[in-house]
């Protein structure tokens, strides 16, 4: 059984679930809640609602015509979150495992539209979270669905992760809002904490250990990454040194 959510995120479930029940019929296998709502640092501000919707099978051209039509439409609800809905819809084989070769999936996000998108190493951490975290609306235990996901591998998605993060450029423009500097300044300390302790913590949770644990320089910074996460004001200013911490995190991750 799900948890409480405040009114404006059950509102926008109570819609979804049957919206996508009725797009993909008996092909939907089941729908579940992963990101902040699964962890736990759920944040009514700032936090989107991130979902998987597991299918018996690939999505078809008419279920993906069917789904198109469904995030249209929730798109133009009268609810806050109708613009903060971020999921994705794989099948149950690619699921299990997530090979190399079966990440192409249908995705949307608030910053993308509908569509066919490439997952990569993020989703080794996001199936990670479904299966040990996640909080299911229609279907059955996630872990039967999900096999085990070492600390190991954890690990391994981390580091390629840092290394995507690390060959960006200098002032990536989509980084010149401070709310995502936040999260990338967030990104890190997540990372840095998952390769310590080989789980997956919510993002409020790293910020505070990184305070106590990552060398004194970075802590203004990170500092600041909390009152930046409902900022929205673009500061050119601040990327450099942002990026200097995105560099450091990725060469000293062990």
């Amino acid at each position: 059984m799900a948890p409480p959510f405040i009114p404006e995120v059950r509102a926008m479930l109570d819609a979804l679930l049957p919206g996508v029940q009725a797009a993909l019929g008996p092909g939907l296998v089941g729908l579940y809640l992963r990101g902040s709502l699964a962890l736990g640092d759920f944040d009514p501000v700032t936090s989107d609602i991130d979902f998987l919707a597991v299918t018996e099978r690939p999505v078809t051209g008419e279920q993906f015509a069917a789904l198109a039509k469904l995030h249209e439409r929730l798109a133009t609800l009268p609810n806050p979150y109708a613009h903060h809905l971020e999921g994705s819809y794989i099948d149950r084989a690619a699921l299990r495992r997530f090979g190399p070769d079966e990440r192409r999936h249908p995705s949307m996000g608030p910053d993308w539209s509908f569509d066919w998108g490439d997952h990569g190493a993020d989703w080794v951490l996001e199936r990670w979270i479904v299966r040990e975290r996640g909080v299911t609306l229609l279907g059955p235990d996630p872990k039967t669905l999900i096999e085990p996901i070492t600390p190991s591998e954890l690990r391994t998605a981390v580091r390629e992760q840092l290394r995507w993060w690390a060959a960006l450029p200098d002032r990536p423009n989509w980084l010149r809002r401070r709310s995502y500097q936040a999260f990338a300044v967030e990104t890190m300390c997540r990372a840095h904490l998952t390769l310590r302790t080989g789980e997956l913590p919510s993002k409020p949770q790293a910020v505070a250990w990184a305070l106590g644990a990552l060398p004194e320089e970075w802590r203004p910074l990170i500092e600041r990454s909390r009152l930046w996460r409902e900022d929205e004001t673009p500061d050119p200013d601040t990327l450099p040194e942002v990026m200097r911490f995105v560099r450091w995190a990725a060469e000293t991750a062990s």
